[in-house]
């Protein structure tokens, strides 16, 4: 599938999404001035994408980071900030717990193997339990998706930040 089908793919599965899970991984680490730049335009064009819909986002990012791309609290859970409670986590799976039977699409965005058990491992359940779910993996290296679950995942090994850079105009 080339990357223009996988993000119309994404744009139809989207529309009919009544919930939208999406991780966000190390790829979204700024090292460089000019890449904190490229993943504040990428989180915005994703917070586009994410407008008025039912939506979660978990990072493995740590607090300043992933604090600095996404400023509202309310739709997200970083384990790993500092100011990181119970009350968040269990926000995080009573939301999660909601998804179940639901037109859900999750986003795995940039996680590879460095925390396997937050993000990756947790999605790829979560698609095998949700008869309703589908997953698109991107990641620059780790995009493969299990044997499992390939009938309702895609994957994209490219970096998330230029994937979701590339998908339409914010709004």
């Amino acid at each position: 599938m080339e990357k223009q089908e996988k993000l119309l793919l994404l744009d139809e599965k989207l529309k009919k999404a009544q919930k939208i899970l999406v991780g966000i991984g190390a790829e979204w680490k700024p090292q460089t001035a000019q890449e904190e730049i490229r993943i504040q335009e990428a989180a915005s064009r994703l917070l586009a994408l994410l407008k008025d819909r039912d939506y979660y986002i978990i990072t493995s990012l740590e607090g300043q980071d992933a604090e600095r791309i996404f400023a509202e609290k309310e739709h997200m859970a970083a384990p790993f900030g500092v100011s990181f409670t119970e009350k968040d986590w269990e926000a995080y799976t009573g939301w999660l717990a909601g998804t179940l039977n639901r037109e859900l699409v999750i986003l795995e965005l940039g996680e590879g193997f460095q925390n396997p058990s937050l993000i990756r491992w947790p999605f790829e359940k979560t698609v095998m339990l949700n008869q309703k779910a589908f997953l698109l993996r991107v990641h620059r290296q780790f995009s493969q998706i299990p044997e499992e679950i390939k009938e309702k995942a895609v994957p994209v090994a490219e970096s998330s930040v230029d994937f979701i850079l590339s998908c339409g105009n914010p709004a």
